[in-house]
């Protein structure tokens, strides 16, 4: 059954949101951070979303939660994400998605704003990351087990794994590397807004075409990108061991 009235509306609305909260953000001023450090979304962007977060980690924190407990919850968010997916519920997942990513700075935040930023905790932080983009593909395997977009599922998993891979064991050889074009904010915003875009898309035509297309082709995307992303990051942690 579709909602094209309903579909309508929720479209208007988030576009206004968009339009309302991000037309002011790109037209600000550039900052000084390079683009290869800051990925596709941009310091600007970056820079928003961090301030606009900022009064849920003091609100967090007043509450007396701790960054475990919101990385838990990421945890969980995720694992449910994963569930949406695979039955196909690609307007819930997004939104999950994009809560996932939240989660995953105001856990951060929180850290570093109690003082407890530590080594413990940046080694959950990040198994517990990989957990996360694990149970999403996961998902996406599930939605796509009959589909030939189950290579682009695997080929957008390897290159996160590796993305996050190249980060860890250069700095493990004492070499820091942040660079890369689609880390991991990009991967969830791409893979959420076609999941959102997609859903809203299949109401508004009345086909199960547009859900497929849009989703499919943000797979992809991400696949080629992350991979990208991964090769970058081999490269310029090569140049600076050589």
């Amino acid at each position: 059954m579709c909602h094209p009235w309903l579909a309508a509306g929720v479209t208007c609305v988030l576009a206004l949101v968009l339009v309302r909260e991000l037309g002011p953000v790109v037209r600000g001023p550039a900052g000084g951070a390079r683009a290869a450090d800051t990925g596709l979304l941009g310091v600007r962007l970056r820079t928003w979303f961090r301030g606009w977060v900022e009064p849920v980690v003091d609100a967090l924190l007043a509450a007396g939660l701790s960054a475990n407990v919101v990385t838990a919850l990421q945890l969980l968010a995720s694992a449910l994400c994963g569930l949406a997916f695979g039955a196909g519920w690609l307007f819930t997942a997004g939104w999950l998605l994009l809560s996932c990513g939240t989660l995953d700075v105001l856990d951060g935040g929180m850290a570093r704003k109690r003082g407890a930023a530590n080594p413990r905790g940046a080694f959950i932080d990040s198994v517990v990351d990989r957990y996360a983009d694990g149970a999403v593909c996961a998902g996406l395997a599930v939605l796509y087990r009959d589909d030939w977009a189950l290579w682009a599922v695997l080929a957008a998993f390897v290159g996160a794994f590796m993305v996050s891979y190249t980060r860890a064991r250069a700095e493990g050889l004492g070499t820091e590397c942040r660079v890369g074009l689609a880390q991991r904010p990009e991967r969830y915003v791409l893979l959420a807004a076609g999941s959102i875009a997609g859903a809203l898309g299949s109401h508004l035509a009345c086909s199960p075409v547009p859900e497929r297309v849009l989703l499919t082709a943000s797979v992809c995307v991400v696949a080629v990108l992350a991979n990208a992303t991964a090769l970058q990051r081999a490269v310029f942690v090569l140049r600076r061991l050589s």
